[in-house]
């Protein structure tokens, strides 16, 4: 309360009678139950000099409590991200939120039970690393089977293209030879009537 002295009209000592009257469990600190309750309990009336004590205390404690809760909800944000980092939550976990909700409620309502749950995490989630580990294994050596295979099918793929070629060429080889043949047997067979003709001619001509 000496810091508010400056900002109030006043003395010390009348100060510290407001203070020590709103500060009900004597511990010498105000909270801002403690400042709302007395205030509500005075029976005597209330000076404006009083009454302006009292809204500067309020506004003081009022201050003090916001930061105070802030500061313990920055330590608290700060204190689960460092626990998920050490247990490499974020390479498993999509969402954190309902973990970091029980954990809060724990910290909050059964702090004795906090370390224990925070055990209970680590194994969890080594085990869930342990799975998503053999998880990407399983999917490597997959990649590994699908490629194998692919490159088996296109092999097998290309050979049976060559193989189809191979034997078009000998068909196509095949069917020319049998043509040329056949051209050689019409070439012979045109020859001879040829010379068949021929001879007819002569035979009439000496006729």
């Amino acid at each position: 309360f000496q810091r508010l002295h400056p900002e109030l009209p006043l003395s010390l000592e009348e100060l510290e009678k407001v203070f020590v009257t709103l500060d009900a469990d004597g511990n010498g600190s105000l909270t801002l139950k403690e400042f709302t309750t007395g205030f509500s309990e005075f029976g005597e009336p209330v000076s404006c000099i009083e009454l302006y004590s009292y809204s500067i205390l309020s506004i003081s404690i009022k201050k003090h409590f916001v930061l105070t809760t802030i500061s313990d909800d920055e330590d608290e944000e700060l204190q689960f991200s460092n626990l998920m980092d050490r247990l490499g939550a974020k390479k498993v976990l999509d969402d954190e939120s309902d973990v970091k909700q029980l954990w809060l409620k724990l910290r909050k309502d059964e702090p004795h039970l906090l370390s224990n749950f925070e055990e209970f995490l680590v194994r969890i989630f080594s085990q869930l690393q342990e799975a998503d580990n053999e998880k990407n294994e399983l999917e490597c050596a997959l990649k590994k089977k699908i490629v194998a295979y692919d490159e088996e099918i296109q092999h097998l793929y290309e050979e049976m293209e060559q193989q189809i070629k191979k034997e078009k060429e000998q068909f196509l080889l095949k069917d020319t030879e049998r043509f040329q043949s056949y051209s050689q047997d019409l070439e012979c067979k045109l020859l001879s009537k040829e010379k068949e003709l021929d001879q007819l001619a002569q035979n009439q001509k000496r006729v």
